[in-house]
């Protein structure tokens, strides 16, 4: 039924969009009466699903979520709906039921009890273009031994060896993107360095490469089409998405096959990149990771080891210098690692030495987090809070509710860099990463990656925003609306 449906619409084109509404009409009402159905059945749970609303037929919240998230504003989705419902409460996101719990308590049930309750979960036209074998999709046993295998690169002792390649990437992006320029496009340059480093270290791709800029344009527009409105038609971001991602898989396909070759003939080691690892680390059954498998990791990797540092790079730019207190604590701190360094290149110990920089990425991914939930599906019935959660119901997380909430954060619009020092936060509330299993792979690899860069940037450019009150939107990332234009200078003296 749904192929024919879905080959009706793609056929309406241009010309049959009445065709496709009163077809869109048809799926609309048979969803509304399988919804009220399935509302019908809840109500004599005890105890109840907690209250909310389900918003409108199919749609339910999501066009309201997604314009609040649009307009930099994704807390207040939350607090309102706290206001009225209370810490827990029902909503409906992209096409499934979904109940919203609060930090700490709810984000650490979630966490502990992920393979127990609740399993990781997207939704359903996110792990379309995801792939099945996607290690954000995994779960269970299989997620376990996926994971083990890409820590063999993520982990300190793997990330150690690739500090001198990030350095070499970072000089060299100075010297063609920094260097002799009065202005830059922020947001665009620090794309074009993080993905110069997901390329280069997944997959030894360097900038000059000819895919370099396939590649590139294809990651934006895959990551363009997560988490909108699934429509697979000329024009829809989804659409878009979906045809980035199959130039990514066309394109990573060749690259794997020039690998394989590369290490039978001993050109390339197991420890080149990530691809390598991938392709000759084994798992406990002693089976190597399948080509499907690679290229949907691959994808992953690409998209999220570059935007999720790019966007947040570009924060930092913003609040440094819009705190120059700070930016001054910053450059005196990297002035000292240089001094020590004299002349020698960075290594691993020395972005571990950047204590108050780090403190000041935290600080902006308190503000900006580049990734803001995730959702978790029920596995069974359960209760939490004194509700019951149905089982396939969707379960999430937002760090958007507990990152500006001033029982944990005082004056939470304010950047205090300060906030971190010691233990910093309580557990479970600053959570930019997200948690328990499913927690993100690639921190200490962004850590790592931010450390060296803005080393070198905050000792050798000055910066100024040329329009300090410029507009974020958040689809799915924080973006500047105008891609964050500075005014660049090169310091004569360090």
């Amino acid at each position: 039924m749904m192929e024919e449906v879905h080959e009706l619409l793609g056929q309406a084109g241009h010309t049959g969009w009445a065709v496709a509404w009163a077809l869109a009409a048809v799926v609309v009402g048979l969803v509304f009466w399988k919804c009220s159905a399935g509302a019908r059945k809840l109500r004599g749970i005890t105890p109840p699903v907690p209250p909310g609303s389900m918003g409108w037929p199919v749609l339910g919240e999501t066009l309201a979520y997604l314009n609040t998230k649009r307009a930099n504003e994704g807390a207040q989705f939350f607090k309102t709906r706290v206001a009225k419902y209370g810490e827990t409460f029902t909503t409906h996101l992209l096409f499934e039921p979904a109940v919203s719990v609060g930090a700490p308590d709810g984000n650490k049930f979630l966490f502990a009890n992920e393979n127990k309750l609740v399993q990781n979960s997207w939704p359903s036209p996110v792990v379309k273009l995801l792939g099945k074998h996607s290690l954000a999709i995994k779960v269970g046993d299989e997620h376990k031994k996926f994971r083990r295998i890409f820590t063999t690169f993520f982990n300190p002792d793997g990330l150690q060896t690739f500090v001198p390649r990030i350095e070499a990437i970072t000089l060299d992006h100075m010297a063609k993107h920094w260097e002799g320029k009065d202005t830059i496009r922020g947001l665009a340059t620090l794309k074009e360095f993080t993905f110069a480093v997901a390329a280069d270290l997944f997959a030894s791709v360097k900038d000059n490469d000819p895919r370099f800029r396939t590649l590139h344009n294809a990651t934006e527009d895959f990551l363009g089409g997560i988490l909108q409105i699934p429509i697979d038609l000329p024009g829809a971001a989804y659409h878009k998405g979906r045809l980035g991602r199959d130039t990514l898989y066309t394109i990573v396909e060749t690259i794997i096959a020039e690998r394989k070759q590369e290490l039978e003939q001993g050109t390339a080691t197991s420890r080149k990149d990530l691809l390598s690892v991938l392709l000759t680390t084994r798992d406990e059954e002693g089976v190597i990771m399948s080509d499907d498998a690679v290229k949907d990791n691959m994808n992953l990797m690409l998209f999220a080891g570059h935007d999720t540092s790019s966007t947040t790079m570009s924060m930092v730019l913003k609040y440094l210098y819009l705190n120059p207190e700070c930016l001054t604590e910053v450059i005196q701190e990297q002035r000292e690692i240089a001094k020590d360094k004299d002349g020698a290149p960075l290594d691993w110990n020395d972005t571990r030495k950047m204590k108050y920089t780090w403190q000041a990425v935290q600080e902006t991914l308190r503000l900006q987090p580049p990734v803001t939930a995730t959702f978790r599906v029920a596995l069974q019935d359960f209760q939490y809070g004194g509700y019951t959660i149905p089982k396939g119901w969707k379960a999430f997380w937002s760090n958007e509710r507990s990152h500006c909430d001033p029982k944990y954060f005082p004056n939470p619009e304010k950047f205090n860099p300060s906030r971190f020092e010691g233990s910093g936060p309580p557990p479970y509330v600053f959570v930019p990463f997200g948690g328990g299993p499913h927690m993100c792979l690639g921190n200490e690899f962004a850590r790592t990656e931010m450390m060296v860069f803005l080393h070198h940037i905050v000792l050798n450019f000055e910066w100024k925003m040329v329009d300090p009150d410029e507009p974020i939107s958040v689809d799915p990332m924080p973006l500047f609306k105008r891609g964050l234009e500075l005014q660049i200078r090169k310091k004569q003296n360090l």
